[in-house]
């Protein structure tokens, strides 16, 4: 195996170019190479993602690569990025690169909102209205929420807003399990339980570190999505403590 093969990611997400600073900008003294693990940088969170370097093996500082991402939590990035996007290639605190997306490789990465989701749809698909449609949402996101064992109280908001329907919120029990525990049980979910056939959806975590119980909580976890076929529903599921 030759080192380009070495390092050629199996399911590459994002293709982007990225410029290595000079060591007078603030960036590195030596070169990178391909399969360079840098932390990945956006959206003010560090997320680990290897780089394939496509047009090169070795960059120098004060040089521009292009590269392709793949990120190894890929459910938090699911809805995130468009083309032009901004980021930053870091050590510990210190920026040595910053990219820019060129290409979105892989589809459910490609950025949405609720404004978005609204334009994209066939002018025939309108919103869930109909009371008993409601409330059989209602009583599957509570039933199966539940069912996960992390959830100890499911209260609904309908807001009035197509852009975002129905608020589910959320309380953890008193034995919730770690940050990323919760946001795989929550994202499972919503993809075998309660999304229907064509669905959308991504997520934001917000963490905070307990010094003296030496781990992690959650503060607040939030799974925005969408979810239709001849009508739609648009919302979030927040859970807190």
């Amino acid at each position: 195996m030759n080192d380009t093969d070495k390092h050629k990611l199996r399911q590459p997400e994002l293709e982007a170019d990225i410029y290595y600073l000079t060591e007078q900008e603030g960036g590195r003294k030596t070169a990178v190479g391909n399969g360079y693990r840098g932390q990945f940088y956006y959206n003010g969170k560090d997320w680990d993602a290897p780089q394939q370097f496509l047009d090169k093996e070795i960059c120098n500082p004060g040089e521009t690569v292009k590269v392709y991402l793949q990120t190894l939590s890929t459910d938090f990035h699911v809805g995130q990025f468009y083309v032009g996007q901004e980021f930053e290639t870091r050590e510990g605190a210190k920026t040595v690169g910053k990219g820019k997306i060129t290409k979105i490789l892989r589809p459910d990465f490609n950025y949405w909102d609720g404004s978005t989701f609204l334009k994209s749809l066939d002018n025939k698909v309108g919103p869930y209205s109909d009371y008993d449609d409601l409330l059989g949402f209602k009583i599957d996101f509570e039933g199966w929420l539940y069912e996960t064992e992390i959830i100890d109280q499911v209260e609904f908001e309908m807001t009035g807003k197509l852009e975002c329907m129905i608020l589910v919120k959320c309380k953890l029990n008193a034995q919730y399990p770690q940050p990323r525990q919760v946001a795989e049980k929550i994202i499972e979910c919503w993809k075998t339980r309660l999304a229907t056939s064509n669905q959308l959806y991504k997520v934001q975590m917000d963490t905070s570190y307990d010094t003296n119980k030496s781990q992690s909580h959650i503060d607040k976890f939030v799974l925005t999505f969408a979810t239709w076929h001849s009508i739609f529903l648009t919302g979030q599921i927040i859970v807190t403590e």
